[in-house]
């Protein structure tokens, strides 16, 4: 059940990652940016996603745009930026709770094969001689 709820939540995390450029233009837009910086930032966005490990984005650079506008080379490199650094963030997240919960379940086994040993102990020395028993109790003495 754990491993479902984390794994749903990385989902989560990584959906909204993913569809969080392609409404960005039109919230920079929305928000006073002109279009060259917002489309820059969404292609850059877009491209700092792929070089941050992202397997369903591309790179997207508009290479006339960004030689011969300021506003859209501007935009792109701020989102290239932007977007790889939360991408790779978001992908140490998800792997931090992937080796906490490798960790925890390592743990788990241990316990079990604790109690694997303590019972084989505890069954072979019922099977034991009285005289047997008290040499090995007698060993750490």
């Amino acid at each position: 059940m754990r491993k479902k709820v984390l794994m749903i939540a990385a989902i989560g995390a990584v959906a909204m990652l993913f569809s969080g450029c392609a409404s960005t233009a039109e919230n920079m837009q929305a928000q006073g940016y002109g279009p060259n910086y917002s489309q820059g930032y969404g292609d850059g966005c877009t491209s700092g996603k792929k070089a941050g490990g992202s397997m369903f984005d591309q790179f997207k650079k508009d290479v006339n745009r960004f030689d011969g506008n300021r506003k859209y080379r501007e935009g792109w490199d701020d989102g290239f930026k932007t977007c790889k650094s939360e991408f790779k963030a978001s992908m140490r997240s998800i792997e931090a709770s992937n080796r906490d919960r490798a960790i925890r379940d390592s743990y788990k086994k241990e316990d079990s094969y604790d109690r694997a040993a303590k019972d084989a102990a505890r069954d072979s020395m019922n099977s034991m001689s009285a005289t047997d028993r008290a040499a090995i109790r007698n060993l750490g003495k």
